[in-house]
């Protein structure tokens, strides 16, 4: 991710559109190998900040997009965002593999952690990011 710079913003979406399908499947595939772990919200947040609005200066006008509630207010507001989703899955994986980098014996809290986080939060922003990219890929 922290390389993200080097590329043009549609061809690191490319990159990252790509990798959301095994990504998904490799997860549910965890499940029911070990236990939900705790989820913190709050768990390297000023990073995650930083890395947010970052990635929404790299991408620009592509960043925002529509969500269903958008749409139901009617506001004239787009609340959706690339970089938020890419940032919450990021961040997540990070946080287990930080587990997973101490060794065989936190295998099972860095998998705790991965699921606990998919099923709480970046679930949600996975499932968002393939539905926005692959919208703006037909667009393209």
């Amino acid at each position: 991710m922290e390389g993200f710079a080097r590329y043009e913003p549609q061809d690191w979406l490319a990159l990252i559109a790509r990798e959301l399908g095994p990504l998904e499947t490799a997860v549910r595939e965890l499940a029911g190998r070990a236990g939900i772990g705790d989820y913190s919200m709050l768990a390297d947040i000023e990073q995650r900040h930083r890395m947010y609005v970052e990635l929404k200066t790299f991408l620009d006008g592509m960043d925002d997009y529509w969500t269903e509630a958008d749409l139901e207010a009617g506001d004239g507001v787009m609340t959706g965002s690339l970089s938020d989703n890419v940032t919450e899955i990021y961040f997540a994986l990070k946080r287990g593999l930080a587990h997973w980098n101490k060794g065989p014996a936190e295998a099972g809290a860095a998998v705790g952690e991965w699921l606990s986080g998919f099923e709480v939060n970046w679930g949600y922003h996975l499932a968002n990011l393939r539905s926005q990219l692959k919208h703006k890929a037909t667009l393209h």
